[in-house]
């Protein structure tokens, strides 16, 4: 099989400056060529996955490998996208990780029992984010077998 040249595609769905920022940073010092997309809330998410609106131009919303969702999002936050893309039979197949800094159960529990491929506990400092990043990219998008990247859009 011909590996693509391109760096993939990870969406970002995440509302806070700083933290696009961090996770900027983080990929950075894990040294992963990533092609980062972010959005700010979950309807921007979906106007990207459906390339919708400011990603309807060709080229602007390429089809992400990896999905990064911070679940706590304003307008349509990542629980109800995350349900809504499962119940695409276009986008299901898509690996979906919530960032997040909540450790309780509850949420934990919720977010798998709605699809949710892993969960990731954001850390406090750089250098266990950056661990955290590295076995993460090193499963998804090194070990894994993931599905075609071109997704079929309405």
């Amino acid at each position: 099989m011909e590996r693509d040249t391109q760096p993939p595609c990870i969406l970002v769905a995440e509302d806070h400056n700083h933290d696009k920022f961090i996770l900027t940073e983080v990929f950075s010092r894990a040294g992963i060529a990533a092609d980062l997309r972010f959005v700010s809330d979950g309807e921007q998410m979906l106007d990207y996955l459906y390339r919708r609106g400011p990603f309807a131009e060709p080229g602007r919303a390429p089809t992400p490998r990896l999905v990064l969702l911070d679940l706590n999002m304003p307008r349509l936050d990542g629980r109800k996208v995350l349900r809504m893309v499962r119940a695409d039979e276009t986008l299901r197949h898509l690996p979906m990780i919530a960032l997040s800094t909540s450790e309780s159960p509850k949420h934990i529990n919720e977010a798998y029992s709605i699809g949710i491929n892993a969960y990731l506990i954001k850390p406090a400092s750089i250098p266990d984010y950056v661990a955290k990043v590295s076995s993460l990219w090193k499963f998804w998008l090194e070990t894994a077998s993931l599905p075609a990247t071109e997704v079929a859009r309405p």
